[in-house]
């Protein structure tokens, strides 16, 4: 009989990319049109489909939302044609790509969908009603607050 599980950690994470931080949320199903996929806790824009989406996106104008970690999904990404969560309103972990700071503007990354503040550098969009709700360092998780106001396109 093979084990399935033969370590673990004392204490669990506190969070992890992609994960709910709080109960009110509004969370729509999007079709991963991305050929790499896409991870957890990253943004995401309107894709070709109406309910598709891809990775980061051209614009603020285009953006939809946060993907939010499916735990049933083994390579902790959605892969192409895989449904995916995707948070618009709510308050959400997320792996920030530069400096945060709580009450600061919310940006997120072209081509990675990575999210930060306007000065991680890069080609950068403000989501327009977000808000970091705890400071980070480059590379920490940080909660994300989404007030649920999408641009109209």
């Amino acid at each position: 009989m093979a084990f399935v599980q033969t370590t673990y950690s004392e204490n669990q994470a506190i969070a992890f990319p992609g994960m709910p931080a709080d109960h009110d949320h509004s969370i729509d199903t999007r079709i991963c049109e991305t050929a790499a996929g896409i991870g957890f806790g990253v943004a995401v824009s309107q894709g070709t489909s109406d309910k598709g989406a891809i990775i980061g996106g051209a614009s603020a104008a285009v953006f939809v939302g946060v993907t939010v970690k499916d735990i049933t999904v083994t390579d902790d990404e959605y892969a192409q044609y895989d449904n995916m969560g995707v948070m618009y309103r709510g308050t959400i972990w997320v792996t920030v790509g530069g400096d945060v700071t709580a009450g600061g503007d919310v940006t997120f990354a072209s081509a990675t969908g990575v999210l930060s503040s306007a000065a991680a550098g890069g080609t950068q969009f403000t989501i327009a009603g977000a808000r970091w709700m705890t400071d980070a360092s480059s590379g920490g998780l940080a909660k994300l607050r989404l007030s649920g106001s999408l641009p109209s396109a």
